[in-house]
Order: C-alpha cells, then sequence, then structure tokens
C-alpha cells in the first residue's frame, strides 16, 4: 500500500513544475531522515593527511585520509590523470565503493578508466570493509542504530559528501559544473543518494544497485541492508523509483549485468521505465539512459568507458571522442598500495552505544502508544476450534483476528468444572505458543493441570507475528551469511514505520483488551517468554494495571544491544527508538505492577546481572534460568497473588 500510494500520487502530476515540486517533497523526506546523525551535506574545507603517493604511468595514486563525521575517517585513494597528457584543473568522478573492500576489480578498474581519460576519481572503503571493516559491519553494526532511531545510511553518504568537499579544496580540481558520482552495488545507492543531498552533483551512474521494491526484497524475501531500509522509508513514499526522482533529475546512466542473479534485466528495464516517465514529465527525458552490460554484479571497463561518455555530454566535453583506454590495460594493484592506514577512531558500534549510553528517554507513555500505533486499532474476535476436554481443564485453539486478513494464534487452557471467580494468564512465547505447554510445561503447572484446586487460573499463549506458527518460511536468500527470516522482517518492517517489535506490542494491547471485554472485572496478568517477556511488560505499563507480570528470560535491556561487542539475538529484537522512550527495567519501573524476572539474559544470551532491578518496587528476580527450581519459584510467586 506504501508503495502503491506513490504511483497513485504521481499519476496526478499534470505539469513539469508539478513533477519538481514532487521531487523536492521526496527530497525533504530523505534527508530529514539523515538529520539525528548529525549528518550536513556541506561542511566547508577539508584537513586531510596524505599518507602515500605512486606514479602508475597511465595514472598516479594518492592515499589520503580525513574525516567525514566527527572521528568517522574516510580513507581515500585518489586517482589522478597523467598531468603530460591532460593538464589540470580536472573534472571529478567519486566513486563509492559497494560491499566490497576497493581493492578488487569493480572498485579498481573503473577509476583507472576515468583517469585515462583526464578525470580526477577518488574511491574509498565503505563500512564494514577494508580498512572500514572493525565496529562497521553494516548488518550487525548498522543495525544497532535502529535502538536509537537512527538511519545508518548517514555514514555512507557522509563520505561520499566529505570526499566532494576534499576534491573542491584541491588546486588542481574544476567542480564549476559539479561532479560525477558513480559506483556498483552499494555504491550504486550511495551515488543516487548523493545527488538527493548534495546539489554538487550533477551526474551519476548507479550499477547493479537494486530492484523495484515490490519484487526486492518486498516478495523474495531478501534481506537487504539496515541503511536501505531505515526507519520509515516506504512510510515516507520512498522507494527506490521515489528516490530516483529526488535525485534533482540529474543525468542519470543506469547500468546493470545481463548476468546478475538478482538484479535482473527484466526488473532493471521495469525501474527504469518508471523513472523515465517521470523525468518526461519534468521535461528532461533525455536526462535517463540504461546501459545492459554483458556482466554478471559488477562494474566493469565497459561500464567506465560508457559513462565517461555519459559525463563528457552532459559536462559538455568533446562526448564523440573515443574513450582512452588505459596503456597495458587496467592493473589490480596490490592493497598495501591503496592502504592509508587511517586512526582508530568513530565506528558505527561506537556510535549506537554512545548514544545507547547517554539517551536517557523520555518515559513518554504516550510516545509509546504512538510508537505503537495505539491509536489505530482494531478489536479482536475470537474464531474458536473444537474444545477437548482433558482430565480437569478444556483446552482450545484460537484464531484471534480483526476482520482483515491478519490472524493471532492462540491456545486456551481453562479448567472444567471451576468453582470461584476465573483469573487469567496471558503469555507470549518467543519460542511459539506450545513451548510452555508442551509435555508438562511450566504453564501446566501454573493452571494446575489434573489437579484439583480452589484457584481457577485459564492460560492463553499467544503467537504474535513472527513467532509460532505465524513465523515465515526461509527465503533462498538465507543461505547467505547476511540471510535470515529475523532479518528480513526487522528491516523490511522498519522501513514500513511499523516495525515488528511495534506491531507485536499494538497485538499484545489488543490481546489484553479482548480479554478484558468479555469479563471487565476479570483479573488479568500478563506474562512472556523472551522477546515476548519484554512485550508483555511494555504492555502493561500501556494498558495496565495487570495482576501481575511473569517474565521468563527476557532481554535484561535493549540497550546491551547497541553496548556488547556480540549480540546472539535476533536482528528483529532491534526495537527501532525504543531508547528514545524507555528500556526495559525502566519499563517495569513504570508499570507499577508486581513482576517476577526469572533468568534475564545480556545481549550474548548468558544470564544477566540482577543489578539493572535494584530499586524497582515489587520486582522479584531469579538470576538462574528457566528449570524445575526457578519454575516452582515461579509458579509459587504467581499463585500467591490469585485472590
Amino acid at each position: 500500500m506504501q508503495l502503491a500510494a506513490g504511483r497513485e500520487a504521481r499519476a496526478k502530476l499534470a505539469d513539469a513544475a508539478a513533477w519538481r515540486a514532487y521531487g523536492a517533497g521526496l527530497r525533504r523526506k530523505f534527508t530529514a531522515s539523515l538529520g539525528s546523525m548529525g549528518f550536513q551535506a556541506e561542511r566547508g574545507p577539508v584537513r586531510a593527511r596524505t599518507v602515500g603517493r605512486k606514479d602508475c604511468g597511465a595514472f598516479a595514486i594518492e592515499n589520503v585520509v580525513f574525516d567525514s563525521l566527527p572521528g568517522w575517517s574516510v580513507n581515500a585513494t585518489v586517482w589522478t590523470p597523467d598531468p603530460r597528457r591532460w593538464a589540470p584543473p580536472w573534472r571529478v568522478i567519486i566513486t563509492p565503493v559497494g560491499h566490497n573492500g576497493k581493492y578488487n576489480p569493480s572498485e579498481q578498474f573503473p577509476p583507472q578508466v576515468f583517469a585515462a581519460n583526464g578525470f580526477l576519481a577518488v574511491s574509498f572503503d565503505p563500512p564494514g570493509f577494508g580498512e572500514k571493516a572493525p565496529g562497521n559491519d553494516h548488518f550487525i553494526d548498522g543495525v544497532r542504530c535502529y535502538l536509537g532511531g537512527h538511519n545508518p545510511l548517514g555514514f555512507f553518504l557522509a563520505d561520499v559528501c566529505r570526499a566532494i568537499d576534499y576534491a573542491a579544496g584541491r588546486a588542481d580540481t574544476d567542480l564549476r559544473g559539479g561532479v560525477a558520482v558513480t559506483g556498483v552495488s552499494g555504491g550504486g545507492f550511495s551515488s543516487i543518494g548523493a545527488a538527493i543531498v548534495d546539489p554538487r552533483v550533477s551526474v551519476i551512474g548507479p550499477s547493479c544497485f537494486g530492484l523495484p521494491d515490490e519484487d526486492h526484497p518486498v516478495r523474495n524475501g531478501y534481506a537487504g541492508c539496515p541503511e536501505t531500509q531505515w526507519l520509515g522509508r516506504f512510510a515516507d513514499g520512498l522507494g527506490l523509483e521515489e528516490l530516483l526522482i529526488a535525485a534533482r533529475f540529474v543525468p542519470t546512466l543506469l547500468m546493470t549485468g545481463r548476468h546478475d542473479s538478482i538484479i535482473t534485466v527484466a526488473s532493471m528495464r521495469r525501474l527504469a521505465c518508471g523513472v523515465k516517465d517521470a523525468y518526461r514529465g519534468a521535461g528532461l527525458g533525455e536526462r535517463l539512459a540504461l546501459l545492459v552490460d554483458d556482466c554478471g554484479h559488477a562494474y566493469t571497463v565497459a561500464q567506465a568507458g560508457a559513462f565517461v561518455r555519459w559525463v563528457r555530454r552532459w559536462w559538455n566535453l568533446s562526448p564523440r571522442a573515443p574513450v582512452q583506454t588505459v596503456r597495458g590495460g587496467p592493473r589490480l594493484l596490490k592493497m598495501e598500495e591503496l592502504q592509508c592506514r587511517p586512526a582508530p577512531g568513530l565506528t558505527m558500534a561506537r556510535f549506537a552505544a554512545a548514544d545507547a549510553r547517554r539517551r536517557p528517554g523520555s518515559k513518554n507513555r504516550a510516545e509509546l502508544m504512538k510508537l505503537a500505533r495505539l491509536d489505530d486499532m482494531r478489536p479482536l474476535r475470537a474464531v474458536r476450534g473444537e474444545p477437548a476436554n482433558l482430565w480437569t481443564h478444556e483446552l482450545t485453539e484460537l484464531s484471534l483476528r480483526d476482520g482483515t486478513d491478519w490472524e493471532l494464534p492462540a491456545t486456551q487452557v481453562r479448567r472444567l468444572a471451576a468453582k470461584g471467580p476465573e483469573q487469567v494468564l496471558i503469555y507470549f512465547d518467543a519460542r511459539g505458543r506450545w513451548s510452555a505447554l508442551h509435555q508438562w510445561g511450566w504453564l501446566n503447572r501454573a493452571v494446575e493441570f489434573f489437579a484439583p484446586s480452589q484457584r481457577n487460573l485459564a492460560a492463553i499463549s499467544v503467537d504474535l507475528p513472527g513467532w509460532g506458527d505465524t513465523r515465515p518460511t526461509p527465503s533462498p536468500f538465507d543461505v547467505v551469511g547476511w540471510g535470515g527470516v529475523d532479518r528480513g522482517l526487522a528491516y523490511l518492517s522498519a522501513a514500513t514505520g511499523f516495525s515488528l517489535m511495534a506491531r507485536r506490542l499494538h497485538d499484545a494491547v489488543r490481546v489484553l483488551r479482548h480479554v478484558r471485554a468479555g469479563r471487565p472485572k476479570r483479573r488479568v496478568f500478563l506474562g512472556g517468554h523472551g522477546l515476548g517477556a519484554n512485550i508483555a511488560a511494555l504492555a502493561a505499563w500501556l494498558d495496565g494495571p495487570v495482576g501481575g507480570l511473569v517474565l521468563t528470560e527476557p532481554l535484561v535491556a535493549f540497550a546491551e544491544l547497541a553496548t556488547a561487542p556480540k549480540v546472539a539475538w535476533p536482528h528483529d529484537a532491534y526495537f527501532p527508538g525504543i531508547l528514545k522512550i524507555a528500556d526495559f527495567p525502566e519499563t517495569l519501573r513504570l508499570a507499577r505492577t508486581p513482576a517476577i524476572v526469572v533468568g534475564p539474559r545480556d545481549a550474548t544470551m548468558g544470564l544477566a546481572s540482577r543489578r539493572l532491578f535494584e530499586n524497582i518496587p515489587r520486582c522479584k528476580v531469579v538470576p538462574s534460568a528457566l528449570n524445575a527450581v526457578s519454575e516452582t519459584t515461579l509458579v509459587h510467586w504467581l499463585h500467591a497473588r490469585l485472590k
């Protein structure tokens, strides 16, 4: 629906002025997503340090280091033309590297071609690769930025824009007509982003950079990257077509490989067709072209030559002149020849950790309600399966529905021939709703299965989205190291503006209200296992009071996901924006309800210290894992609170 809204909006644009205004609106939304990181497109003069030079005959290289954000280094290799053949000042092409180091053919050969044709080129390692690898894995460390509501793409674009600042400060360059930006894969995506935020970018050439979002990653289940699926991207109407439209209608050469197994030619043609319509609408149809190269997922010498002709055309630099080849052919320089050895400084991991440590949280219940979209809540109704009478209890499978295609599977256990008023424990288990029921699970002991009792406790165990029966089937892309259902759901849901954890909280509150609606005076307890315990505590704060909280092996604090060197929790645990409001221990304090916490887990899934729960009134912490002994303590605690 969010992606379709963009097409509907474009269908109403009547003239070139309307198209330009539409692009400007998209540009404002994109730029706003980078604001919390301190991103700024133009930051003035650069203090660069040259660490090495080498004359390679047809071109020369300079290795320089400068900061793009405070403490965040760019390890740039500058590829300069032979001044005996091409007198300076030179026009500039920035070549952001994709998800790779700057040492491979797709990253070395193009700037050599550009230098051989009289252009100064600048390449640099992206976060997570080459000399920028430690602490900058864009999957592992980029997603940490979600917790504070930040867009990790800011780290990538800061390098591109600061490289332009650097080039502008050289005496041997000419930026009067702007700069060109071109790259492959993630570097292609950065090329588009740079054209959106930096008006100095006048020509771009993204290669093998993406597909229509409905195909990739929505329908094919690809996990994608956190920096390409930032918070609220699709909610802001920023599909890939819209991003290309937001890029100021600069001359754009789209490039793809005929043998790319993911970014197929058919899908790229469909993307280019939609963008071409926008360029025509703006009266600039000749500024967009598509090149299909005979290659796979790569940036080839042929593409570099095509981009040389493209920039010559738009910069009025003899567009019909033949493209010069590198004498002797492009050659792969050794890795050490391109190294800059920047000093250790800011990393994605350190940024997220520092943000988590200093962020006090608003503790504003209204903000959490907004995050969980409680103002847009459809009531649930229960579709009941055939009940099974099992000795002392009745077990019924439920489907909790809201009239749409949305469904929450649940299992309900109630006492037969009960004498006292019924109380109920609602339980959210990240392992699946049957985990605490199966083979004498502890929920059976809690409801006193097989045992006569004056207590009348029912249990409803619910599969929240992504857990139990609602867990999606892995996609073929899960074979790669960055694949995974948890990652795909986490990144894609973040882009919709309604993250998976926010959705779980939304549905947890709906379940609580549904249970209360039938019998408003019935006493209700909330509980959960793993992330389900965290959701239960948040729901109690939002829609309490409840009789008590029964929490087994929760994540001890969301901030741990940002501060720990390694994290064992799934990526859907990174609750976007939660640290702006309240962390888990604060939630228990704000819920103001009796709670028992059994076996809280740290970021590595190891048992956590109980110190974070000190001074929380009516909170009992059992530091051991959920086992026979701690289960007994748990059940006794719960039974003691039943009226």
